[in-house]
C-alpha cells in the first residue's frame, strides 16, 4: 500500500507543505490557501490519497460551490487515479444534499419525486400569498419577501423559530407569510434552492438514526471554499463530522467576498473552537503572479483585522510593476483601456485579458469604447448591457415615444410597473385592436377600452394619461436623458425599484444610470439630434456584440465573477470610493473589510501585468460628479506602484510618462504632512475645475435609493438627484405618500 501511496503522490508535482496538507490524515485539517497557491491541486490530491489509502470513493463527500469545479475536480482525481472514481460524492453543496433528501424523504413527509423551484416560481407563489393575505405588495415587495426567507433558511431559522422571536407587526407579518409559503412548498412537493441544505440539516437535526447512517458511510468530509460557507452549510458537515472529526476544509479568508450573500467568514477563521485538535496548513507559495502583484496584494490586504496572518510569495521574476492610472472621467479611462488593449493584442491572446470593475453597471462605457475600436470582448457571468431587462424596459418606452405603432415594445411595458394589466387584460386589448384595426397603443389612446374589462380599466386610463403626456414631452424638445428621467418617474418605475431594497434592485437602478449616463454623453456630443437618432446609433452599436466567447474576446467581468480566474493581464477600473468600497459600506467596519478583500481578489486574479485606474469625476444618474481614488491605496507603499496622470491636456493619453508616485487623496492625509507631488497636481486640476471647490463631500453621501429621516416629513426614500454643491437637490418620496423636492443643504436630516 504504501508504494501505492507514494505512487499516487509522485504523480503530481507538490510543494513541502501541500504534500504535508495531503498526508495528514489524524484528524480535523484545515489548509489556508492563497490565491494562486495550488488550492483545488490540493484538494484533488487528497481525494486520490484517500482512495489509494483504500478509503471507497463512496465514502468520500466531496462539497463544493460550482458544477463547474466538481467536474474539473472529479477529471483530475480520476486523471490520477487511471481509473474512474466510482460512487463519489462530489458535486454542490445542493446537488449533494438533494440526492440525500430523495433517499430519505420520506423521513421529511416529501416523495422522492419532489419538484425543486427556481426563482420565478418562487415568485409566482409569494405575489399570489400577498393577494391572498390582502398585501400590498408595495408595502412588501416580492423579491425582498424571498430575500428575506433566503436568510432565514441559510441561517436554518424555521417558521416556528421566527414566530417565537418576532417582535413587532412586520416580523408576524413576515413569519405568517414565511409559513405559508413553506406549506405552499410542502402541498406541490416542491423545494427551493435553500431548503435543499435547510431540510438536510432538519433531516438530521431531527432523525438519529438517519444521521448516524450517514456518518456511518461518510468517512471523510471535504469542503471546498470553506470562506463561502453559510451557516446551514456549517452545521451540515459538522454534523456529518461530528462523530469521526474526519473533515478537511481548504479556503482563504483573504477570498471571502460573499457576505451579502450569508457568507461567515468566522466559519473560517473559528475552525479550530468546532473542531478541536485541528491541524493548520498554510499554503503561502504563488504560482500565479509576478513578485511585483504580489508584494501590491499583500499591502493591500495587511490593514484587515479579522484575518488569518499569512503573506503570499512566489519564485518568479518581479516583473513589471503595477501601474495606477488617473484619468479625468469614466470615458477617457475606458478609451484608455481600449487602446491599451488594442497594443496589448499583438503580443497575447484576448483571452488572456481581463477588465475587471465593482458592478455590472460599470461595462457599459468600456463596451462602448472596445466597440468602436473592435476589439472582440465578451461579459462574462453577465449579459450585454443592452440586453439586460431593466435596460430593454427602458428602450422600450422611448421606442414607443418615437415609434407608437411598435407593438412589441407596447407588449413588453403593458404593465411594467404593474399596473393591474394581466394577460386576460392583454388578451382584451389585443381583440380590441384588431377589431378596429389598430396599433395597440393607438387603441389604448383613441378607443374606447370599456369592453376590455373593468378590472383593467384604471391600469388603461394611468397608461393613456401617461402616453399623452410622455408624447408631448417629446414634442416639446426634451433632450433624450431627460425624457428618461419624465418616463422613469411618471411610469412609476424608480418607485417600484426603491420599493423592493434588494441587491438585485440596487443594482438594476445602478444599470439604469448607466443608461441615463450614455444618454448624456450622446445628447453632449449631438445637440441637434432627436431621440430617434440615439435610439437608432444603439441598435446598430447592439448588432456588432456578436462575438463569441471562444473567438478570443477579452473577457469583461466584475471582481465577484472574477474569483478562481486568472489572466495575464488585469485592468481593475473604475477604483474610487463609493464604487470600492462601495457608497453603502462605508459606515460598517466589517463591510469595509470584505470590500478590501473584493480588492485584493481582483488584484491577485492578474498573472504578469496589473493596471489599476481611478477618474477625477464620474456621471451618476445623468449627473458629473467628483471622485476621488479608493482608500485602499492609502495603505500601499508608493514603492510598490508606479503613477500615471493621464488628467493633463499636455501630456499624451496613452504611454504617458509616469510623473508621480504616492495616490494619497489630500483629505486623507494628516496636515502637518508635507504635501505630494501628485497632491499639488490634484490642486491644480481642482483650481482648473472651480464647481469642485465648492462642492461639499457630504453631498457626495447622497444616493438613488437611500432612506433618509426629516425632521417634519418623517422617512423616505431618494427618487432623484441634480445639481451640484450649494444647488443640489433631492426628491425624496416620504413614507407618508408625499413627494418632495428639497434643497440638500437645507434638508437637515437625522
Amino acid at each position: 500500500m504504501m508504494n501505492k501511496t507514494t505512487s499516487v503522490l509522485d504523480t503530481m508535482v507538490l510543494n513541502k507543505v501541500q504534500r504535508e496538507a495531503v498526508e495528514y490524515i489524524e484528524g480535523p485539517e484545515l489548509v489556508f490557501a492563497g490565491a494562486g497557491t495550488g488550492k483545488t491541486r490540493v484538494l484533488t490530491a487528497k481525494i486520490a490519497y484517500l482512495i489509494s489509502l483504500g478509503v471507497s470513493a463512496g465514502n468520500l463527500f466531496a462539497a463544493t460551490f460550482t458544477n463547474k469545479a466538481a467536474r474539473e475536480m472529479r477529471q483530475r482525481i480520476e486523471s490520477i487515479l487511471g481509473v474512474p472514481a466510482q460512487g463519489l460524492w462530489i458535486g454542490t453543496f445542493h446537488s449533494l444534499c438533494a440526492r440525500i433528501l430523495r433517499r430519505e424523504a420520506a423521513a421529511i413527509n416529501y416523495t422522492s419525486s419532489f419538484t425543486i423551484y427556481d426563482s420565478s416560481d418562487q415568485l409566482s407563489i409569494v405575489k399570489k400569498l400577498l393577494k391572498e393575505f390582502d398585501i400590498d405588495d408595495r408595502t412588501m415587495p416580492p423579491k425582498y419577501l424571498l430575500s428575506i426567507i433566503s436568510n432565514y433558511k441559510s441561517s436554518c431559522i424555521s417558521p416556528t423559530e421566527l414566530e417565537n422571536r418576532a417582535q413587532g407587526f412586520r416580523d408576524r407579518e413576515t413569519a405568517k407569510l414565511y409559513r405559508a409559503y413553506q406549506r405552499t412548498l410542502s402541498s406541490n412537493q416542491a423545494m427551493d434552492f435553500d431548503d435543499l441544505i435547510a431540510n438536510t440539516v432538519y433531516l438530521f437535526r431531527e432523525n438519529e438514526s438517519v444521521l448516524k447512517k450517514y456518518q456511518n458511510l461518510f468517512n471523510y468530509v471535504l469542503v471546498d471554499e470553506y470562506q463561502d460557507t453559510n451557516t446551514a452549510q456549517f452545521k451540515l458537515v459538522y454534523l456529518l463530522s461530528r462523530a469521526h472529526k474526519k473533515i478537511f476544509a481548504v479556503g482563504d479568508d483573504d477570498q471571502s467576498i460573499y457576505g451579502w450573500r450569508g457568507a461567515q467568514i468566522d466559519n473560517i477563521l473559528s475552525f479550530e473552537n468546532h473542531f478541536p485538535l485541528t491541524r493548520i496548513f498554510k499554503l503561502e507559495q504563488n504560482y500565479r503572479s509576478t513578485k511585483s502583484i504580489l508584494d501590491f496584494a499583500n499591502a493591500a490586504i495587511s490593514p484587515n483585522v479579522n484575518r488569518s496572518v499569512k503573506n503570499l510569495w512566489t519564485d518568479r521574476s518581479i516583473g513589471e510593476t503595477v501601474a495606477v492610472n488617473r484619468y479625468r472621467d469614466d470615458r477617457q479611462e475606458a478609451d484608455s483601456v481600449a487602446e491599451k488593449t488594442k497594443l496589448l493584442l499583438d503580443k497575447m491572446k484576448g483571452t488572456d485579458i481581463a477588465v475587471l470593475f465593482r458592478t455590472n453597471a460599470q461595462s457599459r462605457v468600456f463596451e462602448e469604447a472596445f466597440r468602436k475600436k473592435r476589439i472582440a470582448y465578451v461579459l462574462v457571468g453577465g449579459t450585454s448591457f443592452y440586453e439586460r431587462a431593466e435596460i430593454k424596459d427602458c428602450l422600450a418606452y422611448l421606442k414607443l415615444l418615437v415609434n407608437p405603432r411598435d407593438n412589441a415594445s407596447f407588449e413588453r411595458i403593458l404593465n411594467v410597473p404593474a399596473r393591474g394589466l394581466g394577460d386576460k387584460a392583454r388578451k382584451g386589448l389585443i381583440d380590441l385592436a384588431t377589431k378596429h384595426k389598430k396599433r395597440l397603443l393607438e387603441t389604448v389612446l383613441h378607443c374606447d377600452c370599456s369592453s376590455v374589462g373593468t378590472r383593467a380599466q384604471k391600469g388603461l386610463t394611468q397608461l393613456k394619461e401617461l402616453f399623452e403626456l410622455l408624447l408631448d414631452l417629446n414634442n416639446s424638445g426634451e433632450k433624450p436623458h431627460e425624457l428618461l428621467n419624465q418616463v422613469l418617474q411618471l411610469s412609476g418605475y424608480m418607485d417600484m425599484l426603491t420599493q423592493q431594497e434588494s441587491e438585485e434592485a440596487m443594482g438594476r437602478m445602478e444599470n439604469i444610470n448607466e443608461l441615463l449616463n450614455a444618454m448624456a454623453y450622446w445628447s453632449t456630443e449631438n445637440p441637434q439630434s432627436p431621440l430617434s437618432a440615439f435610439l437608432e446609433e444603439v441598435t446598430l452599436a447592439s448588432d456588432v456584440d456578436v462575438w463569441n466567447p471562444e473567438d478570443n474576446s477579452v473577457n469583461f467581468l466584475t471582481m465577484h465573477s472574477a474569483k478562481g480566474l486568472e489572466f495575464r493581464h488585469v485592468f481593475l477600473v473604475g477604483l474610487e470610493d463609493g464604487i470600492i468600497p462601495s457608497r453603502q459600506n462605508l459606515d460598517d467596519d466589517e463591510k469595509i473589510e470584505e470590500e478590501r478583500r473584493l480588492f485584493y481578489v481582483g488584484s491577485t486574479r492578474a498573472m504578469e501585468q496589473l493596471d489599476c485606474s481611478y477618474v477625477d469625476q464620474r456621471r451618476r444618474f445623468g449627473e458629473i460628479l467628483p471622485s476621488e481614488p479608493t482608500r485602499f491605496f492609502n495603505d500601499i507603499a508608493k514603492e510598490l506602484f508606479s503613477f500615471s496622470d493621464n488628467t493633463s491636456n499636455f501630456s499624451a493619453m496613452f504611454g504617458s510618462k509616469r510623473l508621480f508616485s504616492g495616490v494619497q487623496p489630500a483629505s486623507k492625509l494628516p496636515a502637518s504632512k508635507p504635501r505630494t507631488a501628485f497632491q499639488k497636481a490634484q490642486d491644480t486640476v481642482r483650481k482648473a475645475k472651480p464647481q469642485y471647490d465648492e462642492f461639499s463631500q457630504e453631498t457626495v453621501e447622497f444616493r438613488m435609493g437611500q432612506t433618509v429621516v426629516h425632521k417634519s416629513y418623517g422617512r423616505g426614500k431618494i427618487l432623484g438627484i441634480s445639481g451640484f454643491g450649494e444647488d443640489l437637490k433631492l426628491t425624496v418620496l416620504f413614507n407618508d405618500g408625499s413627494r418632495r423636492k428639497l434643497m440638500a443643504k437645507f434638508a437637515n436630516f437625522q
